[in-house]
């Protein structure tokens, strides 16, 4: 009986259970539903550090561009502030300056002034220029020091090409005709003419180009008074005495600016030795005046 029961074949559970055996190998190959969403919440944080790195990468950007434009700006302003920057503001008006006249062309100087280097340049202007304006306020005490110390030497041309760009049609050569006036009548009187010449340029006083009104003969010859200059002076600018003279001056002188700058004639423009003179530079006066 012992033998028959160890000859006995391997009973039904057996056989499933080596058929189970194979079934379990098979379920091992899948993914367990635990291991899926543990593989979304690793791919989850990953992208969000890869998120907040972007947000941080993108923030430095930021930052640094506004930095930059930040510093751009305030070097434009520095540098816009030093290229308009008033020279030797508080010195104020010519005190010592005398003005001769030859040819329509007046010639400002300090005669009395010894032991200096002395630079002579050409200034071209127009009375209804407002650039001009622009360029009596920035430079104007600067060029009265420089002449009043005997450094400088000027002569000043007065164009009339903006008469029809005045309201009288006419201002331009009036105005250039009355600074005439007072070179001859009153240019042995220190610092006259220079004053009047920057009155005609003050704020308020100078008519705006294409504006609905300017100077009378009158108001001319009344600044001139305020100034300092004469009842001659005053005369001879009412009566209209040397417009003919600007007129004439004004043909010379645009002859003259056109073939030192190659054709250009543009104001306000200065000349050195024939050659045009950059005024671009806030310093180009004190370059030129330091120049050997």
């Amino acid at each position: 009986m012992a033998q028959g029961s160890s000859g006995r074949k391997p009973t039904g559970p057996q056989n499933k259970g080596s058929s189970g055996g194979t079934s379990s190998k098979s379920a091992a190959s899948k993914p367990s539903k635990g291991g899926k969403q543990q593989s979304i919440s690793r791919k989850s944080v990953a992208q969000a550090r890869t998120s907040n790195t972007n947000n941080r990468t993108q923030l430095i950007i930021g930052a640094v561009a506004i930095v930059v434009i930040a510093a751009i700006i305030v070097i434009g302003i520095v540098m816009n502030q030093k290229a308009t920057a008033v020279q030797n503001a508080g010195y104020g008006a010519s005190t010592k300056s005398v003005a001769t006249e030859a040819g329509g062309v007046v010639t400002v100087s300090n005669p009395t002034a010894t032991g200096t280097t002395t630079k002579t340049i050409d200034l071209y202007e127009d009375a209804l220029c407002p650039v001009c304006a622009v360029f009596e306020t920035q430079f104007g005490q600067q060029i009265n020091q420089a002449v009043d110390e005997g450094k400088l030497i000027l002569n000043v041309h007065m164009l009339t090409f903006l008469d029809p760009h005045s309201h009288s049609g006419s201002y331009s050569t009036r105005a250039a005709a009355a600074l005439l006036c007072v070179a001859q009548n009153d240019g042995s009187q220190s610092g006259v003419y220079l004053g009047y010449h920057s009155a005609l340029y003050a704020s308020g006083t100078q008519p705006a180009e294409g504006g609905t009104s300017d100077l009378s003969d009158q108001q001319l010859a009344d600044l001139a008074t305020s100034k300092g200059a004469s009842d001659a002076a005053a005369q001879c600018i009412t009566s209209g005495q040397n417009v003919a003279a600007a007129t004439t001056a004004d043909k010379s002188s645009t002859a003259t600016l056109s073939a030192a700058t190659g054709g250009q004639v543009g104001t306000p423009t200065v000349v050195q030795n024939g050659k045009p003179v950059s005024t671009q530079s806030a310093d180009w006066l004190s370059t030129l005046l330091a120049q050997s």
